[in-house]
């Protein structure tokens, strides 16, 4: 991809790792020992894809909320 050692640390966790551009505008998602480089266009659907899929545990996790709190408690019967 790209030969430039100039990049810009977007955004970090710690303990999980950042998102970083180059100086040509690859952007790298670093997870861990696992580094992906993408151009904007991927990463923007990346970013797009995580956020549906959080969207979809969210939606889970109410309908799991919403269940649970209907069902009788062992402890009153």
């Amino acid at each position: 991809m790209c030969t430039e050692d100039k990049h810009q640390t977007l955004a970090s966790s710690a303990g999980l790792g950042s998102i970083s551009v180059c100086g040509c505008g690859t952007l790298s998602l670093h997870v861990g020992g696992v580094s992906v480089r993408m151009d904007l266009t991927a990463f923007v659907q990346t970013a797009e894809m995580f956020r549906i899929a959080v969207a979809h545990l969210e939606a889970q996790a109410r309908n799991l909320q919403a269940s649970t709190a209907k069902l009788p408690s062992m402890l009153t019967q």
